[in-house]
């Protein structure tokens, strides 16, 4: 009983109180946008993102909303502009 309790205490605190948007994209799969700080520049007002196919692979980047867009800085070094009406509300 006590292994549960944990495990269901640790679950929901993976769980943080973190917006989502999503949009789907052109491989199958979808973008993400959290309102997580981006690890790589906290608290400079960046923040987390990924996206993925439907074969799996998953590419993460730090977004800001920059001029009224979503822009992205992809860790391979990609820079992606998206309106963000394309995005929805997913939590």
């Amino acid at each position: 009983m006590k292994k549960i309790l944990f495990f269901l205490l640790l679950a929901s605190s993976f769980a943080a109180h973190a917006e989502t948007w999503q949009s789907k994209n052109t491989g199958g799969g979808h973008i993400v946008l959290t309102s997580r700080d981006c690890p790589e520049y906290p608290n400079k007002g960046l923040r987390s993102g990924y996206s993925y196919g439907k074969g799996g692979k998953t590419y993460t980047f730090c977004w800001a909303m920059v001029d009224n867009v979503v822009k992205a800085l992809y860790k391979n070094g990609d820079e992606y502009t998206y309106n963000p009406n394309i995005f929805e509300k997913i939590n």
